[in-house]
This record gives C-alpha cells, sequence and structure tokens, in this order.
C-alpha cells in the first residue's frame, strides 16, 4: 500500500494507516471466506490471539510492503472534508501465494487420476 493524500489532510496523525494482524487464515481457506466472514475471524482466530497486530500510522508517500495473507484493515481516520483531502491509497499486489492453485492442481490431478 501507498498513501498518496498530503499529511496535512489527516486531522489525526497517529492514525488513518493500516493495522496488520499477526494472525493468517487457515489453510484451507479460499479468498472468498478470507473476506467474508468478519464475524467469525474476529471471534475466533484475531481475539484468541490477543488482536496481536503492527499499526503503521498514516503518511504521505508511505509505503507499506507485508503478506497479504494476514488479516489486515484500514486504521480508522479522520480526515478533512474535501475532495483533495480523501484519504488515497494504492495496492499494489504481486506473487501467488499459492493456496487455491495448490488446490486446484490436486483436484485437476485426481480428477486426471480417474
Amino acid at each position: 500500500n501507498i498513501w498518496i493524500t498530503p499529511d496535512e489532510a489527516n486531522l489525526d496523525p497517529d492514525s488513518g494507516g493500516l493495522v496488520v494482524f499477526k494472525t493468517k487464515p487457515p489453510e484451507d481457506w479460499s479468498f472468498r471466506e478470507y473476506n467474508a466472514q468478519a464475524e467469525y475471524v474476529e471471534e475466533h482466530l484475531l481475539k484468541p490471539s490477543g488482536f496481536a497486530n503492527v499499526t503503521v500510522p498514516y503518511k504521505q508517500n508511505r509505503a507499506v510492503i507485508f503478506d497479504s495473507l494476514l488479516f489486515h484493515r484500514t486504521d480508522q481516520h479522520r480526515f478533512k472534508p474535501g475532495y483533495e483531502n480523501r484519504r488515497i491509497n494504492l495496492t499494489i499486489l504481486y506473487g501467488n501465494h499459492g493456496r487455491n492453485n495448490d488446490k486446484k492442481q490436486k483436484k485437476k490431478k485426481a480428477n486426471d487420476e480417474l
């Protein structure tokens, strides 16, 4: 993630960034499960870890590079009103975590063996 809105727009310099929890989803979860079970994730995965996280405050031109399999969310934020003060985040994804690809390859191999 790269933040490009000027720092002056952020009314609370200690917030507005990114919260990266130190917990990953179960190995067999799909992208959909990862993104659609917020209550379950909070209660059964994050709470037992004490919500352990690293919170990175907002700063213009700051890049945050992290393993995106870790649960993460935008920190609470309060920016000045107006179009030019909106919190703008650029997200760049790279790599292949392999979880779903491994499952697809195993399924294909099993089907090929039939």
